[in-house]
């Protein structure tokens, strides 16, 4: 690239400028040069920020599956691989480092893998390729739990700010994600409840009208669940200074929400709970329940003593996959087809010309542990994810006489909610191989899940996420504060 000179310092003479500004203009600041072929994996649907210069020409992506108990790796070259790229585990076995044509990338497995001293791995000789693909396969040594990683506690879905945690707390108070500012006082809500099942009414009706013992009773009716107080008939009330806490939200009266306001727009079909400081979205109004729904993927929370306060909040997505990971265990189908609410007209509309935009979503793999040498804000890796496939849909309202499907559960999203699952889904291809990013016409997608720590409040500090794959590093589930220590300085350390 040429620059055109800059002018003596007599030709700004005439100008009466001050001399600072005429060393400016004898100095000008280079352009940068232009691109003219983009880097690999820097595409127009990247996010903003750009991948650091010595990992343009290479990336990684590693994950753990645990069932079949294998590591993935995956690394993607600018050109194709010559008998000078390398791989290379780390002595420590917790690191891999991938050099190619000068260049070196490196990153933190999603498990620790036992060796001894430096080990080179092992690349496919032909044909070269810019995609290559490594498969290393775990093997359990006696009196060995797999590190902790099939352990029960990693089995359950992991749900945080459950009734039990907040009954053990202190001043709980809960903020507006987006401003902080305080949408329920400390000590507004005195007792915290847990929600059963959603289905619970039903259960309990169809459990009390079927009891084998008691058919033999000649008044047996159906309406034993309502004599005894519980049927689906008798709804859940909200009650002043009671919080009731479900998977993803909860249900407070209107009076201990100070911070917040409804409001009416007619283009919805449900009243929404806004913050009253910024407007931002918090939930919305529960006529049958006398009370407000409050979402916890819009909240933050703090709680304890004002000299000492633990701060938790966490990312949209992984209340997402919580939800999605409930359906399963409830619903026993892992396609979901997921749309936000439709508008009034759409849902009264007696035509099947009345589509919603939509989402496919098949969860492949609920549970999984990732690393990726492109840095994302709030996440240190390994990461606990779920593995997801998806397609863009349109919904409508069933028809009359049109069957359900009995593979694929519909599910209504909030619209905020619905518009976050599929931005995540589809920045998270930004960190999976291009080569990975498709499966039999599917898109392929990673949303985060919550990990074991995670639902202990006092785990959790401002500006951080909380404890994610702390088993994954071989810490123990009754060391999670040490293991939050670990991870802050393993997020320090420079790995090239």
């Amino acid at each position: 690239m040429s620059y055109h000179p800059a002018l003596p310092k007599s030709a700004y003479s005439a100008l009466g400028l001050a001399p600072s500004v005429v060393r400016i203009l004898m100095n000008p600041k280079p352009r940068a040069p232009s691109i003219s072929a983009p880097e690999l994996h820097q595409n127009a649907t990247d996010f903003a920020e750009r991948l650091p210069e010595n990992e343009s020409h290479i990336m990684l992506y590693a994950e753990l599956l645990l069932h079949i108990r294998t590591i993935t790796l995956f690394a993607s070259l600018r050109s194709h691989h010559t008998r000078e790229t390398k791989a290379r585990l780390d002595a420590d076995g917790s690191l891999i480092t991938v050099s190619h044509e000068g260049y070196r990338a490196t990153i933190r497995l999603p498990i620790k893998v036992e060796g001894k001293g430096d080990a080179a791995l092992e690349l496919p000789a032909q044909p070269p390729s810019k995609e290559l693909t490594l498969r290393l396969q775990m093997e359990e040594q006696e009196d060995s739990d797999m590190l902790g990683l099939m352990a029960e506690s990693r089995k359950a879905n992991i749900v945080p700010w459950d009734g039990v945690t907040l009954r053990k707390q202190e001043g709980v108070e809960l903020r507006c994600k987006n401003c902080e500012g305080v949408v329920v006082e400390r000590d507004a809500v005195r007792v915290w409840k847990d929600l059963p099942n959603e289905n619970w009414a039903e259960m309990m009706d169809f459990w009390h009208c079927h009891k084998p013992d008691e058919h033999h009773l000649h008044d047996h009716t159906h309406e034993a669940g309502g004599q005894k107080g519980y049927a689906a008939g008798n709804r859940l009330k909200a009650a002043e200074g009671v919080g009731f806490v479900d998977l993803t939200g909860f249900l407070l009266k209107e009076q201990d929400c100070d911070g917040a306001k409804v409001s009416f727009d007619e283009d919805q079909p449900d009243t929404a709970v806004l913050c009253k400081h910024c407007g931002q979205s918090l939930g919305k109004q529960d006529a049958s329940a006398d009370g407000w729904r409050l979402w916890k993927w819009c909240l933050s929370l703090s709680a304890g003593p004002p000299s000492s306060l633990s701060y938790s909040t966490h990312s949209v997505q992984k209340w997402i996959s919580a939800r999605l990971l409930y359906l399963i265990e409830n619903v026993g189908v892992r396609k979901f087809h997921i749309h936000p609410p439709p508008a009034p007209s759409i849902a009264m509309a007696s035509t099947p010309t009345a589509w919603t935009p939509s989402i496919l979503v098949w969860v492949f793999t609920p549970d999984l542990l990732f690393s990726s040498s492109i840095s994302r804000p709030h996440r240190t890796d390994p990461t606990r994810a779920v593995k997801c496939f998806f397609k863009k849909q349109a919904w409508a309202p069933l028809q009359p006489g049109e069957p359900e499907s009995a593979t694929i559960e519909d599910v209504e999203f909030p619209q905020e909610l619905y518009e976050e699952l599929q931005e995540s889904l589809y920045e998270s291809q930004n960190i999976i191989p291009a080569t990975a990013r498709k499966f039999q016409g599917w898109n392929v997608g990673l949303l985060e899940r919550f990990d074991v720590g995670e639902e202990v409040l006092d785990e959790h500090d401002e500006g951080n996420e909380g404890v994610e794959g702390v088993e994954g590093l071989g810490l123990g589930d009754d060391d999670g504060r040490r293991g939050r220590e670990v991870r802050r300085s393993m997020s320090q350390e420079s790995l090239d």
